[in-house]
């Protein structure tokens, strides 16, 4: 495949460099080791887009993502993608037989840019080279859906045929120094087309390869010398295992190339770099895709209105079959008795030759293609197939008038069935008509979300303790300064971590005791907000103190930064654990103390001091809630921007605790 496809495209666009976003088999070999936690997960809706699909997948420790495939793409994204309103036919029918599927396996086929995921019942292929497809067949690989119909001399790809892979180049993984100097040999390409198309590169890795090969690119592959086969094939080996830095190439600070691996040709460009190819293959094809943000509150009317549009679609499709079968089966009966004498004549030598030689010998005749016309027999049904400008049926136990009676008989009862059909359309059109002349509705509402009043304690972190107090705490040296001097009254508590970079935590008494819980709680957020997050510390000294022990007033000849005060007298120690945990409760996304959420709900994740950095961070904090949610807190969540759940993470970084 790597060979036809690369001499295609290169007959048309040129030089092989001109493949800039198209992933290579390389590419999808990286991906698929990525998407393995795909296995296991269930597929819950399909969406068709152009030549992609997109399916949504639920995976239990990895909730909802959805896989978007098709015209050389195949990665998982966390976002909402925009959909077309009514699915294509080809979209109905995967949905019917594809949701609810569990996930068996996904894998690459040999070197091959065809990936292959296996459900309970079937077996979908994506073909992902240009012009490529997507097939669904049953588990013997009959073909029960394609998206889109192609036939080729040696290859057919449509309904009921068995699905047979392209003409394959070479497992380049798989071979051994012997096999690629017999591959080189062969060829007749010089050696970039040869490693970019014949072994499936792609023109980026194969430059790579042939610099750190040190060779020329024009050079013919089967004049390589023995040291120089020796030294490419190395080249090629090392080229296999090296580290992954996924990354996107920038121009002009637009995106411009996507990347598995460093490529010397870009080492003057800008990148993006991320620690997966799927994460980079998401932003790189995501930022050209209509993303959903806002959801729209249709009219009962408009949604009358669409209803009936389909439904009149579906009627003037279902007259138009109609029409055509009747028109197909006169043409058939007509062919049968135009071709009277030939077909009596091979009734009678097919029935002669199954009593004489046996029917096997006659199936075996017919399966050659010996026979000429008739290109099957079923001889349970007693039926045969016969070309005679159009495919008949022909009994070969009945007289031959009576196949032709049968495809006129199938023909009246079709055009029986077209009085009721327009009757039928006639009635949606009226309808239609009189909901086209009622009163225009009024503009679409659109759902967005609330804009709450700001109050003054959104200055400051905040939450409810388990037992009901009110805890505060600065974001910055600002704040620090504004929470201690302005909202702290005589009979609340302070809290601070014993190290520098710590928020001023104040407990809000409001006239009660302040128990045990909240000081424990007040105490881990506070030293989750200190510096110490940020040097992945497990635990961190915090104290607690009266108001009256805390001042601006410095000792003689000291000054106090803005944000920081003098703290003096007796401190009481804790030492929690630098944790925090977040929880869709009230609606609304919430970040407080694991000891304050359990009280709250079941549905929380819980990070920790980590290394991955906050956006991907945030993602995969979501996805963890969507997982836990019930499908109305889902849509909760769907609203609730990344960056919304961003802004929480101490310190910019973390890891969820399994």
């Amino acid at each position: 495949m790597h060979g036809n496809f690369y001499a295609y495209y290169l007959l048309i666009f040129g030089k092989t460099n001109n493949l800039m976003t198209e992933l290579s088999s390389l590419d999808f070999r990286v991906l698929v080791e990525e998407l393995q936690f795909l296995a296991g997960g269930k597929i819950q809706k399909i969406y068709h887009e152009g030549k992609d699909l997109h399916i949504s997948v639920f995976v239990k420790s990895k909730g909802t993502n959805m896989l978007v495939t098709g015209d050389g793409k195949f990665f998982t994204t966390p976002h909402s993608l925009k959909h077309k309103e009514r699915p294509t036919g080809f979209c109905m029918f995967l949905r019917k037989r594809l949701s609810g599927q569990w996930i068996d396996s996904i894998k690459q086929l040999g070197f091959e840019r065809i990936l292959l995921l296996e459900t309970v019942d079937y077996k979908i292929y994506f073909e992902l080279f240009r012009n490529g497809n997507t097939i669904i067949t049953d588990k013997d690989d009959k073909i029960v859906s394609v998206m889109s119909v192609q036939i080729w001399k040696d290859r057919v790809l449509k309904a009921n045929e068995i699905y047979k892979l392209p003409p394959v180049s070479y497992d380049t993984p798989k071979l051994d120094a012997d096999a690629f100097s017999s591959a080189l040999g062969k060829s007749s390409k010089n050696i970039i087309s040869f490693l970019a198309r014949d072994l499936g590169f792609g023109g980026n890795y194969a430059e790579k390869i042939l610099s750190q090969a040190k060779m020329d690119k024009d050079i013919s592959a089967k004049e390589l010398s023995p040291m120089q086969t020796k030294k490419l094939f190395k080249a090629i080996s090392s080229m296999l295992v090296m580290k992954k830095e996924p990354q996107i190439i920038l121009e002009d600070s637009k995106y411009a190339d996507l990347s598995s691996f460093s490529l010397t040709k870009y080492i003057k460009s800008d990148k993006k770099k991320f620690s997966t190819l799927n994460e980079a293959a998401d932003e790189f094809y995501v930022s050209k895709m209509e993303i959903e943000e806002e959801k729209e509150v249709v009219s009962k009317s408009d949604k009358q209105k669409g209803s009936l549009e389909h439904r009149l679609d579906v009627q003037t499709r279902s007259l138009e079959t109609v029409k055509k079968i009747i028109e197909e089966c006169n043409h058939k009966a007509e062919m049968i008795y135009s071709n009277f004498k030939l077909l009596e004549d091979m009734i009678r030598q097919v029935n002669d030759a199954g009593e004489s030689k046996g029917w096997d010998f006659v199936l075996k005749q017919v399966k050659s293609g010996k026979v000429g016309k008739i290109k099957s027999i079923d001889l349970k049904e007693k039926v045969m197939i016969v070309d005679v400008g159009a495919s008949v049926n022909i009994y070969i136990d009945k007289p031959l008038n009576h196949s032709a009676e049968m495809y006129y008989q199938k023909a009246k009862r079709s055009k029986g069935k077209i009085p009721g059909i327009e009757k039928s359309i006639a009635l949606t059109e009226n309808n239609l008509g009189k909901l086209e002349s009622a009163p225009v509705p009024k503009a679409k509402l659109k759902i967005r979300r609330a804009v709450e009043k700001k109050e003054w304690f959104d200055k400051f972190r905040h939450f409810r303790s388990s037992s009901g107090f009110f805890v505060l705490a600065g974001k910055d040296a600002t704040s620090n300064e504004v929470l201690v001097k302005k909202h702290t009254d005589k009979d609340d508590v302070i809290l601070h971590a014993d190290i520098a970079g710590s928020p001023f935590v104040v407990i809000k008494a409001e006239g009660k005791n302040i128990d045990k819980s909240t000081l424990s709680e007040a105490a881990q957020f506070a030293a989750a907000y200190s510096k110490a997050w940020k040097m992945r510390a497990g635990t961190v000294d915090v104290f607690w103190v009266a108001p009256e022990q805390v001042s601006k007033q410095a000792p003689s000849g000291e000054y106090i930064q803005k944000g920081s005060f003098m703290v003096r007298g007796k401190k009481n120690w804790a030492k929690p654990e630098l944790r925090l945990s977040f929880a869709l409760v009230d609606g609304k996304v919430i970040c407080v103390p694991l000891e304050t959420v359990v009280l709250k709900t079941k549905k929380y994740v819980t990070i920790a001091p980590g290394y991955k950095k906050s956006k991907a961070f945030a993602k995969e904090i979501r996805t963890k809630l969507f997982s836990l949610s019930s499908k109305d807190e889902q849509e909760i969540l769907k609203e609730i921007s990344v960056d919304y759940i961003q802004k929480f993470i101490p310190s910019g970084s973390g890891e969820i605790l399994k």
